[in-house]
């Protein structure tokens, strides 16, 4: 009975993980509504710092970025780079409030159908054109 019980488990546990979607990225979140929590967050000032979105936006946005810098950087080794930020704003870096307003410019109906991996992509393209 015992063994029984095992191969049960053992059988649902593989059926479980065939039908399993695969993990997403942080980014993958829908662009309009990471737009929205951000603005949200925002607005809350200093009391910004204690709101539980944060710390997986952060990770959000840094995934997004991260992938958007690697996208970028295999299109340049082709020759065909797909955004150009130029060296001093590259050292600059982008404050939380330069990200929620280059989302912002991106229409409203592109964000909604956009993962925020995709949108930040787009958004850079506009913003830094080679």
């Amino acid at each position: 009975m015992r063994s029984m019980r095992s191969l049960g488990i053992a059988t649902m546990l593989a059926g479980a993980a065939v039908t399993a979607p695969a993990m997403a990225s942080p980014s993958d979140v829908n662009a309009q509504a990471f737009y929205a929590n951000a603005q949200a967050v925002q607005a809350r000032g200093m009391a910004a710092m204690f709101d539980k979105r944060l710390k997986p936006m952060v990770k959000q946005i840094e995934d997004a970025g991260a992938r958007a810098r690697a996208a970028n950087e295999a299109a340049t080794s082709r020759g065909e780079p797909l955004y150009c930020v130029p060296p001093a704003a590259k050292k600059k870096g982008l404050s939380s409030k330069q990200v929620i307003a280059m989302l912002g410019r991106m229409p409203e109906g592109e964000r909604r159908v956009n993962t925020l991996q995709k949108a930040w992509l787009t958004v850079l393209t506009r913003e830094y054109p080679c």
